[in-house]
Order: structure tokens, then C-alpha cells, then sequence
């Protein structure tokens, strides 16, 4: 059964948090409080609900209690933010995620009883930092330490070779936890101007590498670089 996710706020990180959702199959309520908004998210597909977040009976009617997930993503205006999330806890909601624009204001939900509270712009700006400081081109997620994940785009290094033979972890002290590559895709017709999709692999030991294949691989930060150094693709995706 798709889980059913409750997002309050429909502005750039609601709409792509709900985008993404519908694509891996979650069932998707975006409600907003201005009415042009709501109509544009209506006319993209989504089902999306004209609401104030602090209107208890509408949000009762709308089910938040039944979702699986509420997400307060109503970033910019943060009495609003903090309303919405002190109703939803009031209201027993399972699961209650929330957006946070500062600190301070991330440290307001927390103490409210937000289960999650997310820092986007500070949270992509430690991702960008960590690949400037390392001077490499995946993306690193911190994991505790110095130990990440990372996304690594190989290069000819690994072209060809089976998981077993490239003895990753011997050679490198890292443990690949994922392996996605591109699906062939036409060069003609709206199918060009998509983004390529995906297609993921568990790491089994004979899986024969490819070159263009994305890893995503744990370890000590200063193992990661040097992976990505001597077997990363050296151009960027955008350039590839």
C-alpha cells in the first residue's frame, strides 16, 4: 500500500519534495493558502487543497491524521510554521516533518516536537562545502566523523570489471552499498529532453562494472578522495 504524505505549504521545496514522492509511488496531498498556487499545483497533477495551515476542522477534514507523514514546509513565514506544527502535534499526527529557513527557527520546531526538521539551505550548503574542501565532483553526505556517503561516477578505471576483481574494500577501505546506471534512452522526440532515468543494482560480487556507472560508497572521507581521484569519472555529468 503507497504511503499517503501530507504537505502544508505548496512553494518551490513543497512541490518538488511533492514531485519526487509521486515518482517513487507515495500518494501526495499539497494544500496551500494562496488560491493561485493551488491552481497551478491542480493543473500539474497534483492533488492540492486551498487551506490556512492553522485551520484545525479543514485540516481534520483534509485526513492528516490518516497520513503516514505531514511535512510543514511552509519555510518563509515562520509564525505560520510554528502554528502549523504546535496544531499537527496537537493533533496526533504519525509522523511530523518540518522545514526550518535558520537555526533558530529549526530550534523552535525541534522543541515543539517536530520529529524532523530539515535545514535546506544549510544542509546543501555542507554538501557544496565538503566538495570544495575535497576538491572532488560527487556528492558527499556526512554520515558521522569524517565517514560519508558518496555518489561516485566512475571512469575507464573500473570499465569492465566485476566487483570481486576491483577489491574495493582491500584497495580503497570503502564498501559500495549501491551501484545506479543510465537506461538507454532515444535521441529523438520529448524522450531527449528528459532526464535519464535510472536503474539501481545491489552490489553483487560478479555485477560487471561500467564506466558512466554511479557508485554509492561509504567510508573514511580521506578514502572516498582517493577512490574518486584514481577511479572517478574526471569530467563532470552535465559535461559527460
Amino acid at each position: 500500500m503507497a504511503l499517503r504524505i501530507f504537505i502544508l505549504g505548496g512553494g518551490r521545496f513543497g512541490a518538488h519534495l511533492a514531485t519526487r514522492l509521486c515518482e517513487v509511488g507515495c500518494e501526495v496531498i499539497i494544500a496551500d493558502n494562496n488560491p493561485k498556487r493551488v491552481e497551478d499545483l491542480s493543473e500539474e497533477g497534483f492533488h492540492a487543497l486551498e487551506m490556512d495551515a492553522d485551520d484545525e476542522t479543514a485540516l481534520k477534514d483534509a485526513g492528516v491524521r490518516e497520513a503516514d507523514a505531514v511535512v510543514v514546509s511552509i519555510g518563509e513565514n515562520m509564525q505560520a510554521s510554528v502554528l502549523a506544527t504546535l496544531l499537527l502535534k496537537e493533533l496526533k499526527v504519525k509522523k511530523l516533518i518540518a522545514r526550518a529557513v535558520d537555526v533558530k527557527h529549526a530550534q523552535v520546531l525541534e522543541r515543539l516536537g517536530a520529529d524532523l526538521v530539515v535545514l535546506p539551505s544549510r544542509d546543501m550548503a555542507w554538501q557544496l562545502a565538503e566538495s570544495l574542501r575535497s576538491g572532488v565532483l560527487s556528492e558527499r553526505l556526512p554520515i558521522s566523523g569524517e565517514y560519508q556517503l558518496a555518489h561516485v561516477r566512475i571512469g575507464g578505471a573500473l570499465d569492465e570489471t566485476t566487483l570481486a576483481a576491483a577489491r574495493l574494500p582491500e584497495k580503497f577501505g570503502i564498501t559500495v552499498v549501491l551501484i545506479s546506471r543510465e537506461k538507454a534512452r532515444s535521441n529523438t522526440g520529448e524522450e531527449a529532453r528528459e532526464e535519464p532515468a535510472m536503474k539501481d543494482f545491489e552490489p553483487h560480487p560478479d555485477f560487471v562494472l561500467q564506466a558512466g556507472d554511479w557508485l554509492s560508497v561509504t567510508g573514511h572521507r580521506e578514502r572516498v578522495d582517493k577512490f574518486e581521484r584514481q577511479c572517478g569519472l574526471k569530467t563532470s555529468p552535465a559535461q559527460s
